[in-house]
C-alpha cells in the first residue's frame, strides 16, 4: 500500500535548476550575513582603536603635567570612572553586533524550516492525488503530524528567543550596575 503512495518522481531539469538556484541564493544570503557580521565587528574594533589612541595621547599629556603625589592621586581617580563606562559601552556594542547576526541567522533558519514544511506538505498533496483508494487517512495523518510539528517549532522558537533576549538583557543590566558600583567605590 505504501509502495504505491510515494511513486518515484520523474526527473525534471527545470525543477533541478530551480533547486540549484534556490540553494545558491541561500548560500549567498548566509555569506552576506557572515560578512556583515565581520564588517560590524571590524568597524567596532577600528573605532575602539581610534578612541584608545586619542585617549592615550590625552592621558600622556595630562600625566606629564602632574607635578606632585596629590596630583597623581587625583589623576588616577579621574581615570577610573570613564574607563569602566567605556568598557561597558564596548561590551554592549559587541553584544548588539552579535545579537544582530544571531537574529539574521535565526530568520534564515526559520525561513528554511517553513519552506521545508511547505514543500513536504505539497509532496503529501501530490501523494494523495496518486495514492490508492483508502490511503488518504494515512496521508492526512502524516500531514497533521507535519503541521503540528511546524506549529510547535514556531511556538518554541519564539518563546526561546524571547526568554534568551530577556535573560541577556537582565544580565547586561546587572553587570552594568555592578561595574558602576565598583567604579564609584574605586573613585571614592
Amino acid at each position: 500500500m505504501f509502495k504505491d503512495l510515494f511513486k518515484a518522481p520523474q526527473f525534471n531539469p527545470k525543477q533541478f535548476a530551480d533547486f540549484g538556484q534556490a540553494n545558491l541564493e541561500k548560500s549567498l544570503r548566509l555569506t552576506n550575513i557572515a560578512l556583515s557580521s565581520v564588517e560590524r565587528l571590524v568597524n567596532l574594533q577600528i573605532g575602539i582603536t581610534r578612541d584608545l589612541i586619542a585617549e592615550n595621547a590625552e592621558t600622556t599629556k595630562t600625566l606629564s603635567a602632574v607635578k606632585d603625589v596629590q596630583g597623581l592621586v587625583a589623576f588616577q581617580r579621574q581615570l577610573a570612572q570613564p574607563s569602566v563606562e567605556k568598557s561597558l559601552a564596548v561590551a554592549r556594542n559587541v553584544f548588539d553586533a552579535a545579537s544582530a547576526t544571531q537574529q539574521e541567522l535565526n530568520s534564515l533558519i526559520e525561513e528554511q524550516v517553513l519552506e521545508f514544511n511547505k514543500n513536504l506538505l505539497a509532496t503529501l498533496d501530490k501523494a494523495t492525488e496518486n495514492a490508492p483508494a483508502g490511503s488518504g487517512v494515512a496521508v492526512n495523518a502524516l500531514r497533521n503530524v507535519v503541521e503540528t510539528a511546524s506549529n510547535t517549532y514556531d511556538a518554541v522558537s519564539k518563546t526561546s528567543q524571547k526568554i534568551a533576549s530577556e535573560l541577556v538583557s537582565a544580565t547586561v543590566n546587572a553587570a552594568e550596575a555592578g561595574a558602576k558600583v565598583v567604579a564609584t567605590k574605586a573613585s571614592a
